[in-house]
């Protein structure tokens, strides 16, 4: 079987083809679905449409990869949105049918896809929400998702550290989860995997060298301190940040630091494997119930 996993998120779409096993194949478009949806509420029609024309795009690379299973799901900015049924039905009519799965869920994909062994927490900076969960061999026993991603703190601060930092420490404390025992804390999606790729200097994508990749908290904050300091239209020059996250990446770092700071944790290990094969998990998991 090869199932093709598409998750919709709120700053970019990514696509995961795998046997169950092994990921195939990887892609990902930055399509800023949350743009604007801190302020209105809404999803714009332009970010809509991008996002639309992304999932199309990875729909057709499914079936020209012979997948004999497409499964989207979408998370936060459509969850939220006043018109996220727009854009469910927008979907529909292109003969897609995308799952919005809750904030519990995510949280619950998130620490699926990650997990190795022992206790282990799991954060997932996107663009509009966070999902901290904490769990082991037996599953999930902490996840919560809050309302703030890198987009929302860009579209509120811009890259005003000071501002940034007190929110977000304020914030991580609504987490509560203070106390909470874990042995190793593992950061999934774009912003974990950007800033490893800023630390190994990354020319392009390489999965290998990124997955599991272990930074320290001290790292984290010469990174975004050498993206802050950076002009904007320089920041094209700093390796292994992509192009298209160059405005958002102090934010999404500052975020991490204060969760981090908030945990107690000194380190955080980049995990590759996220909630796109969480998903196909839980999806596959769902399918069998159903049948059963």
């Amino acid at each position: 079987m090869r199932y093709a996993v598409v998750d919709i998120g709120s700053n970019s779409v990514r696509l995961l083809i795998t046997d169950g096993e092994k990921s195939l194949k990887r892609m990902l478009e930055i399509t800023r679905l949350a743009q604007g949806l801190n302020k209105s509420g809404r999803l714009c029609e332009d970010a809509m449409a991008r996002t639309r024309d992304a999932i199309l795009k990875f729909k057709a690379v499914a079936e020209s990869e012979n997948c004999d299973a497409f499964y989207p799901f979408a998370t936060e900015a459509v969850r939220s949105a006043t018109n996220g049924k727009e854009f469910v039905s927008m979907l529909k009519e292109n003969g897609v049918y995308i799952d919005v799965v809750s904030g519990e869920i995510e949280a619950q994909i998130g620490f699926s896809g990650a997990y190795t062994s022992g206790t282990a927490a799991v954060v997932d900076i996107g663009g509009a929400s966070t999902e901290l969960a904490i769990g082991n061999e037996n599953g999930l026993f902490y996840g919560k998702s809050l309302h703030v991603g890198c987009v929302r703190l860009k579209e509120s601060f811009g890259e005003d550290v000071a501002r940034i930092r007190e929110f977000c420490r304020e914030k991580a404390k609504e987490y509560d989860a203070q106390g909470i025992a874990f042995d190793k804390l593992y950061g999934i999606g774009g912003s974990a995997s950007t800033i490893a790729s800023i630390d190994a200097k990354l020319e392009s994508y390489d999965e290998t060298t990124l997955h599991h990749r272990t930074l320290s908290r001290r790292r984290i904050e010469e990174i975004v301190e050498k993206v802050r300091s950076t002009p904007m239209e320089l920041r094209d020059g700093i390796t292994g940040l992509e192009p298209k996250r160059k405005d958002i990446i102090v934010c999404s770092g500052m975020w991490l630091l204060c969760i981090m700071e908030y945990l107690g944790a000194d380190e955080i290990i980049n995990s590759e494997t996220s909630n796109t094969e969480g998903y196909l998990k839980y999806r596959l998991k769902e399918n069998a119930a159903k049948n059963g």
